[in-house]
């Protein structure tokens, strides 16, 4: 029995006399032969060959019901930086924003499209969280987004916070995930005062412009309600001198709740002065495969926050000698493993490498199954370090972002607004690929995956 596309072209489909006439095949079964193309991608290409297709393909609860099957991030459609040292402190605006990739990179074309389609600036959020109405085009709209300041980026979502007017509180900011592509936006529920009263002696970060450090939690699995938002968890965390205190937000009940810190847990104020500044180590989480890790690579600790069981507690994983936090990278390795790239401060004759490690349960004898770095690859760097210092930013997906910059090397990494080229590499190919060239500053950093807009769904 021959079968034709749902919604096809009728003309001239018809078989020889005494042929059974084809017959569609039902919508129900369309859409399960769709949803298990494992790749938006090949969802367009499915879309180019039927009008039907096309339809059922580009329709918001389609795509929310794919992406819950194959949890597809997409590709690397570029970068997206935000200094967080004022930009008229520095005199130039322009490492703020999206950085599409650039040909030849085989993203390049729909990096474009969600450039075009996306408000970068946030022009859309509220002049005033009590007025979540005010025109997202106008001047005050416009004023009202250069206050908010990008904490964190996570699956299509972005949450930014700003200190309210009311309290002038640099600890309990004003907080929201919003989405650029779709212009969407969610306020946060304040801390309850049962909560923030808990919170004593906070140490401020980002050069005293806040002193809490909140972020986005990874996407979870979709809602039963194909056409509903998808929920989100946001942490909200701040440090001081004997622990960290940790809050967390998730939409499905809309309340925040207190996380239980690590017993006696100290981070060093007074380090040694050829060892990175606990400032870096405060800056740098990571994220890989369900869990958050701050490294401080002199005491061999790692704080860590399970996303799944709300959890903190404090690993001991002995470090290489010689890394500072700032030039280590905590990555998804394949497989549910933990991976590490890092690289040494000094580079003798302009010639470095880039080491790939794993993090392993060490079962020789006396190692009582503690965790060590294993040492998995040395990949040499394919420029001079002495004429293009360069530096570790973001990572996600199971790559690794690296700013190489056309500066003299300089012994700390600098806020100064700087002519850079972004590179990638992964830990399936560790092959080095252009990004795009971008005005960068070394501070925050995120790679951006997703889709073309026509493929993508909103995130809030």
């Amino acid at each position: 029995m021959a079968g034709r596309e749902a919604g096809g072209d009728c003309g001239g489909v018809g078989g020889g006399e005494g042929e059974e006439p084809a017959r569609e095949i039902p919508d129900d079964i369309t859409d399960e032969i769709l949803l298990r193309l494992p790749s938006r991608s090949a969802l367009a290409r499915a879309a180019a060959a039927s009008c039907a297709f096309r339809a059922r393909v580009y329709s918001p609860r389609f795509l929310r019901r794919h992406r819950s099957l194959h949890r597809d991030p997409g590709s690397l459609l570029g970068v997206f930086t935000f200094p967080l040292v004022p930009d008229g402190a520095r005199g130039d605006g322009n490492s703020t924003g999206f950085h599409p990739a650039e040909p030849p990179h085989p993203a390049a074309s729909a990096a474009s499209a969600v450039a075009a389609a996306a408000d970068f600036s946030f022009g859309f959020l509220p002049a005033a969280a009590a007025d979540p109405s005010a025109a997202a085009g106008s001047a005050e709209a416009a004023a009202a987004a250069a206050e908010w300041m990008v904490r964190d980026y996570r699956d299509g979502r972005f949450l930014l916070d700003r200190v309210p007017a009311a309290t002038g509180s640099t600890v309990f900011t004003e907080l929201a995930v919003c989405d650029p592509l779709s212009r969407r936006y969610v306020l946060l529920p304040p801390i309850p005062d049962d909560l923030a009263d808990t919170v004593h002696s906070v140490l401020t970060v980002f050069g005293g412009r806040r002193a809490c450090e909140p972020f986005l939690a990874p996407a979870e699995a979709e809602a039963a309600d194909a056409d509903a938002d998808p929920p989100l968890t946001v942490f909200w965390t701040a440090r001081s001198p004997r622990k960290m205190i940790a809050f967390a937000f998730s939409s499905r009940d809309g309340r925040w709740r207190a996380l239980e810190s690590p017993h006696c847990f100290v981070w060093r104020r007074h380090r040694s002065p050829f060892s990175c500044p606990i400032s870096a180590v405060w800056n740098r989480r990571h994220y890989a495969h369900g869990r958050f890790y701050w490294v401080d690579c002199l005491t061999s600790r790692w704080l860590v926050l399970d996303a799944r069981t709300m959890e903190l507690s404090l690993e001991v994983i002995p470090s290489p000698a010689g890394y500072w936090e700032e030039h280590v990278a905590v990555v998804e390795a394949p497989d549910g493993r933990l991976g590490v790239f890092a690289h040494g401060f000094h580079h003798p004759g302009g010639k470095a490498n880039l080491h790939y490690y794993t993090i392993v349960h060490d079962t020789e004898a006396g190692g009582g199954g503690a965790r060590r770095w294993q040492l998995e690859k040395t990949i040499p760097l394919p420029w001079q370090t002495d004429h293009r210092p360069f530096c570790l930013r973001g990572t996600a997906n199971g790559c690794l972002v690296i700013e190489v910059s056309e500066e003299k090397p300089v012994f700390m990494a600098s806020h100064r607004i700087r002519d850079a080229e972004l590179f990638k590499i992964d830990v399936k190919s560790f092959e080095f690929q252009k990004i795009c060239r971008a005005r960068a500053a070394g501070e925050c950093c995120w790679p951006y995956f997703g889709f073309p807009p026509s493929l993508s769904s909103p995130t809030v």
